[in-house]
């Protein structure tokens, strides 16, 4: 049999205060091939990764699992572009992977709905995952084993630059930063805000983004993990962003300007990165994929 061959985008994830909920998939790819074979070769990616807990492997996996195909051994390639632990979605991006490459090699077919659903179980939130296997803007909610979207295409006018500290940030360790609880008045404040967020993407009035990417879920907490973060936030507003967030878990700050605007941005922010105490940050301008994941 042929190898499979997919392909699936980086994402960025809550968009300031869509926590665990809003997500938009980016022009950044892995890409996976995989074929069946005796025993198991995973090449393309560091050693601590090439083995049996490889993300992109369980997932594949568990899809076989569901189809009830056994799983008899493969040889895979991974090429990936999207960096590890920075905030882009690269472990949805194994996930989806996994999973859309056991559709196809499984001997069935698990259906989008299902591969989302199983997605979502395995990282535990849908709002990565959602964006890397739909593309475009995604709204989705997890509940009772299902999992609703509302996705919306996003315009080629916008660049998401994602400025990109020269230290990783494991999700784990940022999820333990954040309180087990919030007040009435906060969690207000991030709904009208996530509300504000969907109608801006939805209805393509991006004029609002500066207003709804405050948050008060997540970031004010994150923030003391990542140095430097203030002050590149700062700088990226007074070099003419249009909204910014912590993408994801972090470290990694998105930004969002015009894409007619893309390269002044980059020339106004690039003294405030390359001067940063804790090392240079890196600039990736990147747009939004409106295909999803895809079979190549």
């Amino acid at each position: 049999m042929s190898p499979v061959r997919v392909r699936v985008p980086a994402t960025s994830a809550n968009l300031g205060p869509g926590f665990d909920c809003l997500g938009v998939a980016l022009d950044l790819y892995n890409h996976y091939e995989i074929s069946e074979a005796d025993g198991l070769r995973i090449s393309g990616c560091e050693d601590e990764y090439a083995g049996e807990d490889n993300l992109f492997l369980r997932s594949f996996r568990r899809g076989l699992e569901e189809l009830g195909s056994p799983f008899r051994g493969a040889r895979i390639h991974i090429a990936a572009d999207i960096p590890i632990a920075r905030g882009l979605g690269s472990s949805s991006a194994c996930i989806v992977g996994g999973l859309l490459a056991a559709s196809a090699l499984g001997r069935g077919n698990l259906g989008a709905e299902r591969v989302l659903e199983l997605a979502t179980e395995i990282e535990g939130h849908p709002d990565n995952v959602a964006a890397a296997l739909m593309g475009g803007f995604v709204v989705s909610v997890a509940g009772g084993g299902k999992v609703e979207t509302a996705r919306a295409p996003v315009s080629a006018g916008l660049a998401f630059c994602a400025l990109v500290p020269p230290f990783a940030l494991e999700t784990s360790k940022a999820r333990a930063a954040l309180p087990r609880s919030v007040s009435f008045a906060d969690a207000a404040f991030n709904a009208g805000r996530a509300a504000l967020m969907a109608a801006a993407f939805m209805g393509g009035d991006y004029s609002r983004l500066a207003a709804a990417c405050a948050d008060r879920l997540h970031q004010p907490y994150r923030a003391a993990l990542i140095p430097g973060y203030a002050e590149v936030v700062g700088a990226a507003g007074k070099a003419g962003a249009l909204g910014v967030f912590l993408s994801g878990a972090g470290p990694t700050v998105m930004a969002i300007c015009e894409a007619r605007d893309e390269a002044a941005f980059a020339t106004r922010i690039a003294e405030s990165l390359a001067g940063r105490s804790e090392g240079p940050w890196r600039l990736i301008v990147l747009h939004a994929d409106n295909e999803g994941a895809l079979l190549v």
